[in-house]
């Protein structure tokens, strides 16, 4: 921004250089994703559904689709197409100033994700449970309401902060050392781990650039998948005779 503000300076003749040019860029901090393993993952999900249902949804659904927890947090009924198996990721629940507002996705980008059959039918579930409260409120489950919610209704969402300390309290008494985001970490890393193309993992991360962001962060996992498919092809190959049993 300053270089622009710079250049712009230059072209106005107010100033002779720019004196950013001489500046470096500092080095950027490669960054080191730290997913749970497996078995973490299993006992998470396990004491999330031990909680309650609704708890247990909204951590199944963060392990399934790779969401920040924001945009978790900002779904509405009209966003899930559960006849499809899609959910539909437009905006998200920050917290600024002091207050929860909704806004555009990191990237300004909506995303288009598929789901599972089971996750299907856990949604499903969790839809007709928020029907039912509804209906003892004497209302209907509006298509604009939010899938995670304090409310009965489903007409007020939930507190970031919170959700986040929640999580972090149920791991630790797990005596696991992790974080919410680290649930979109194990699921880019699991997708790479099981052969998914670059592309369509950051597709469902919601990552810009192409793939870029993808490659950059989880560059050992995709490392490790490489050394895999390098197998994977050797074994179709016949060996030398001096190689075969």
């Amino acid at each position: 921004m300053l270089s622009g503000a710079l250049n712009a300076a230059m072209r106005w003749g107010w100033i002779a250089v720019n004196p950013l040019e001489a500046v470096k860029r500092p080095r950027q901090q490669h960054p080191q994703p730290d997913p749970p393993s497996a078995g973490e993952a299993a006992k998470i999900v396990s004491a999330a559904w031990e909680q309650d249902a609704d708890w247990g949804t909204f951590v199944w659904l963060a392990f399934i689709t790779g969401a920040r927890r924001g945009e978790l947090l900002g779904l509405a009924w009209e966003h899930l197409d559960l006849s499809a198996g899609l959910l539909t990721i437009r905006r998200n629940l920050v917290r600024q100033n002091g207050k929860a507002i909704i806004k555009d996705t990191k990237t300004h980008q909506m995303r288009i994700v598929s789901l599972d059959p089971d996750t299907i039918a856990i949604l499903t579930v969790h839809k007709q449970s928020a029907q039912r409260h509804c209906t003892e409120l004497g209302t209907t489950l509006d298509a604009a309401a939010f899938v995670f919610s304090y409310a009965p209704d489903h007409r007020r969402h939930c507190d970031p902060d919170a959700v986040t300390h929640r999580y972090t309290r149920m791991t630790a008494d797990l005596g696991i050392d992790t974080h919410l985001h680290a649930l979109r970490h194990y699921s880019a890393t699991e997708l790479i781990a099981a052969g998914v193309d670059v592309r369509t993992v950051a597709g469902r991360l919601g990552h810009g650039g192409g793939g870029a962001t993808t490659l950059r962060v989880y560059a050992a996992w995709l490392a490790a998948a490489d050394k895999t498919a390098a197998g994977l092809l050797a074994a179709r190959l016949p060996r030398p005779p001096q190689f075969r049993a």
